[in-house]
């Protein structure tokens, strides 16, 4: 089973932010699949390194020494602690990556869900470049593949829109092979689906946030929003200046007044059921916040594009909610503006309507 992800963040400039991470569940063994790496789980124990479960394999490619090997390089199995080996031949793979799991759990004890995702995670940015890997993590149960598979997507993620010609950065692993999942069994491949829709939509809000001003104005904002309602069946309502001062929303106007990017107020809409309880989520979306004509100190300027990251998330829950068909209704509000100074900007002492 293979899922390929893709998302398309529309902007005034028509520029395509794509994931191009793919899932595959399989049950090909760890010493028979090709990949350009393979990942395998190494713990902390009381006495050094512990080789997780899922490994077996490739410790006996190591002729049962892949432990003592990794103690001998200094790996102890911390959390997201990254060791490459060069693979023996018994493995159709060229690299091993053993990533920390952290603490070894007691005898008769699992693996933490988290514990997983955020091993895959640190895997997945460490083989960024990488165009196949096989990740041979324990798997006991379908929460744990869906963690993996979740942590592997969110890993690889890279924003690479504004690199030309891909020469600035390595692209982000391109294909992950989760080892252990079963492919035929429905509750694996739902498992592997909540997985691409969370990491894709948190990737989106990404995506959102890493946009420069220029490009994510209000009116972009709004026009990406109402693409993926049109794509989710989502309801989106959009207010412009001019609905906006019909409606007395003298807050939204006061903040982006003094800028040539009019704001804008989105609802967007997910229902599930007329019974279904509801969920409602603010975000708040300053595109680029300068602030006013009290204008903030120069340093780290550039990050107040970054003051959007809440209609970003909202964006993104509402999405996500829609695409896994959850049993609840939710309404997200994007509040949308840029606050810029300029002969038009809202002065200190002015009293505004709302």
């Amino acid at each position: 089973m293979s899922i390929h992800p893709r998302r398309t963040l529309g902007t005034q400039r028509k520029r395509d932010f794509t994931t191009v991470t793919a899932l595959t569940l399989s049950t090909a063994g760890a010493a028979t699949l090709r990949a350009d790496a393979l990942v395998v789980g190494v713990a902390k124990g009381a006495k050094g390194p512990v080789v997780a479960p899922g490994a077996e394999a490739v410790d006996k490619a190591f002729d049962g020494k892949l432990a003592s090997v990794l103690e001998t390089l200094g790996a102890g199995g911390g959390e997201g602690e990254i060791t490459k080996l060069p693979a023996p031949s018994g493995l159709k793979t060229p690299v091993v990556l053993a990533v920390g799991l952290g603490a070894a759990p007691e005898d008769g004890e699992a693996y933490g869900a988290e514990a997983l995702r955020r091993a895959a995670g640190a895997a997945a940015r460490a083989l960024s470049g990488a165009k196949k890997a096989a990740f041979a993590l324990p798997i006991e149960a379908v929460e744990d593949a869906e963690a993996i598979a979740e942590g592997a997507l969110l890993g690889a993620y890279a924003f690479t829109a504004y690199q030309e010609n891909g020469k600035d950065a390595k692209k982000p692993l391109a294909e992950v092979a989760l080892l252990g999942a079963k492919p035929r069994d429905k509750a694996f491949k739902a498992a592997a689906e909540r997985a691409v829709a969370l990491s894709e939509e948190i990737n989106r809000a990404r995506d959102l946030v890493n946009t420069p001003p220029n490009d994510l104005t209000p009116e972009a904002f709004a026009a990406v929003a109402t693409a993926a309602g049109k794509e989710h069946g989502i309801k989106v309502q959009v207010l412009d200046e001019k609905a906006l001062a019909k409606g007395g929303f003298g807050g939204i106007l006061g903040v982006g007044q003094g800028s040539q990017n009019p704001p804008r107020l989105v609802k967007l809409s997910y229902t599930h059921s007329k019974g279904a309880k509801t969920l409602a989520l603010v975000g708040k979306g300053i595109t680029y916040d300068s602030g006013g004509i009290s204008l903030k100190p120069a340093g780290h300027n550039e990050t107040m594009k970054c003051d959007m990251s809440g209609a970003a998330a909202v964006f993104a829950a509402v999405v996500a909610a829609a695409r896994l068909g959850l049993a609840v209704n939710v309404t997200g509000w994007l509040a949308l503006a840029e606050n810029m100074p300029s002969g038009s900007a809202t002065r200190p002492g002015d009293v505004l309507r709302m």
